[in-house]
């Protein structure tokens, strides 16, 4: 068995923050990794429309080694305040 984690992060408007660990397995490693990149890209979907004031998503192989990460900030929506 072959599992990656994809950890994610928020920090709101209100400087607060929450994060999810997602992870992806399977048998057949290359079939694991494109799991993993799936649910990586999805994660950074949400994060670049989210209204969180910061969100990341970061790759992470089961021995903790990070592959891959990206994050997205945004300013606060003038119209929300």
């Amino acid at each position: 068995m072959y599992q990656y984690y994809i950890v994610e992060i928020q920090k709101n408007q209100d400087g607060e923050y929450g994060h999810l660990v997602h992870w992806a397995f399977d048998a057949d490693p290359d079939v694991a990794r494109q799991k993993a990149e799936s649910k990586f890209h999805e994660v950074l979907s949400a994060a670049a429309v989210s209204s969180a004031a910061m969100h990341s998503a970061t790759l992470i192989s089961d021995e903790g080694v990070p592959l891959r990460n990206e994050c997205y900030k945004h300013a606060p929506d003038p119209t929300q305040e």
